[in-house]
């Protein structure tokens, strides 16, 4: 084998083409950020730094869902 031609390199796609496909096939679509993901974030950030409670991740992710669910009844009031 020897070198490859310009004919040859011309049939790949650019670089750039090529990583803006993978990138695109390979990246999930984003949920929308709704006001109780947004809180639920809030609530499992204060309760991974309370450190105190439940090691299994479900019973901290359902607690801050709780606890998102309780602060947005809360707004509308």
């Amino acid at each position: 084998m020897g070198r490859p031609t310009k004919r040859s390199k011309n049939n790949l796609p650019p670089l750039e083409a090529e990583a803006k496909a993978y990138v695109k096939k390979k990246r999930p679509r984003a949920k929308p950020l709704t006001s109780r993901r947004y809180l639920a974030g809030q609530a499992l950030a204060g309760l991974l730094a309370n450190g105190k409670g439940s090691a299994r991740v479900e019973d901290i992710k359902r607690e801050a869902y709780n606890w998102a669910d309780i602060m947005d009844d809360d707004e509308e009031d």
